[in-house]
C-alpha cells in the first residue's frame, strides 16, 4: 500500500519536473530569440533650425518589431530640454511594411496636426532618417491613414531617402506685414534657406527688414541692423543698432506695425511666447508710445482674417 503510493508520487513528482523543465526550457528560448539594438532617434532643436540624434536601445524578436518599435520610441519624444517632439505625441502607427528594401509607414491622422509648415518637414527629416539607418532598408514611404503624405508645395513626398544634414534646407517662414490702410497684419510666407545651425529666429527678423527695405514697407527704419538675437526660456532678446529709434519716423500706429510685425512673426515658433528688444545691447525705456523696456506677448487682434 505504502509502496504504491510512493510511487505515484515519485512519478507526479517527475511529470512536474518534466513540465518545468519544458517551460524553462521555452523562457529561455524566447529570452534567447529577444535582440536589443542601440538606435539613433532624429528630433528637431527647440527652434527648429536644425536636426538633432540621440541614441536608445530598443528590443526586438524580428525585423519588423525593430522597426515598430524604433518608431514608437521616436513618437514617445527625446527626452531632453533642449530637442522638440518632432510628431505629435497621439500619432498611432497603423502599419509598417517592408517591400524589398523600402519601408512603407502608414500613420494616423494625428500625424497631420502641425502648427507650421517647417514642423511637417522636419517630422518627415526625423523618420526617414532614423528608420533609414538601418542597412537593410534604402527608402521610406510614409502614408497617412493610407493616403500618401503631401508636401507643404502640394506634392507627395515619394520614397525618402537619408536626408544630409548639413546642407542648407528649404523651409516656408510665416512673417506679419501690414496691409495697405495700416490697420492690420497680414500673413506673408515665404521659401527660405536655412543653413544647419542657423537660428530661424533670427532668419525671421533678418527677413522683415529685407523684406521692409525691398517692398517698400517702410516698417523697420531705414539703416536698422541687427547686432544679435538670442532665446531663453521663451523670451526671444531682439538687439538693433541705434538707427532703429535714430531712423523712425512713424506715429503710434506705425509704430504699433513695427513692433507687432516682428513679435507675431516670432511668436508664430513653438518655442518663442514673447520678444524683447534691446537698442546698443540696452534697454530702452520708451519707443515712441510705447513702454520699450519689456518683453512683449503676440497680439492676435492685430492679424487681419483672410477670407
Amino acid at each position: 500500500m505504502v509502496t504504491g503510493m510512493m510511487k505515484k508520487i515519485y512519478c507526479i513528482l517527475l511529470i512536474l519536473t518534466l513540465i518545468l523543465s519544458v517551460v524553462g526550457c521555452s523562457e529561455q528560448i524566447i529570452k534567447d530569440s529577444i535582440e536589443k539594438q542601440e538606435v539613433k532617434l532624429y528630433y528637431s532643436s527647440l527652434d527648429n533650425s536644425k536636426i538633432q540624434w540621440v541614441t536608445r536601445s530598443i528590443e526586438y524578436s524580428n525585423d519588423m518589431e525593430k522597426y515598430t518599435n524604433t518608431m514608437k520610441a521616436l513618437i514617445n519624444g527625446p527626452y531632453s530640454s533642449d530637442m522638440s517632439r518632432s510628431i505629435n505625441e497621439n500619432t498611432k502607427i497603423l502599419s509598417i511594411e517592408k517591400k524589398n528594401d523600402i519601408l512603407y509607414l502608414d500613420l494616423s491622422k494625428e500625424f497631420l496636426e502641425f502648427k507650421l509648415d517647417i514642423n511637417q518637414v522636419n517630422s518627415v527629416i526625423t523618420i526617414s532618417n532614423t528608420l533609414n539607418q538601418f542597412k537593410e532598408i534604402n527608402g521610406v514611404k510614409i502614408r497617412v491613414e493610407g493616403k500618401e503624405l503631401i508636401s507643404p508645395k502640394g506634392e507627395p513626398y515619394g520614397i525618402l531617402k537619408e536626408f544630409d544634414l548639413s546642407d542648407e534646407k528649404s523651409i516656408v517662414i510665416q512673417l506679419y506685414f501690414p496691409d495697405e490702410n495700416m490697420e492690420y497684419l497680414v500673413p506673408y510666407k515665404k521659401n527660405v534657406e536655412l543653413k544647419e545651425g542657423y537660428k530661424l529666429g533670427k532668419k525671421i527678423v533678418e527677413e522683415i527688414i529685407n523684406e521692409s527695405e525691398r517692398q517698400g514697407y517702410d516698417i523697420i527704419p531705414k539703416g536698422t541692423k541687427l547686432l544679435d538675437y538670442s532665446e531663453d526660456k521663451g523670451i526671444a532678446t531682439v538687439n538693433f543698432s541705434k538707427e532703429f529709434i535714430d531712423n523712425y519716423i512713424g506715429g503710434s500706429v506705425g509704430e504699433t506695425m513695427t513692433i507687432y510685425s516682428i513679435v507675431n512673426s516670432l511668436t508664430e515658433l513653438e518655442n518663442i511666447s514673447s520678444v524683447l528688444f534691446l537698442i546698443e545691447g540696452k534697454k530702452v525705456d520708451y519707443f515712441s508710445h510705447y513702454e520699450f523696456n519689456k518683453p512683449f506677448t503676440r497680439d492676435e487682434s492685430l492679424i487681419k482674417s483672410i477670407q
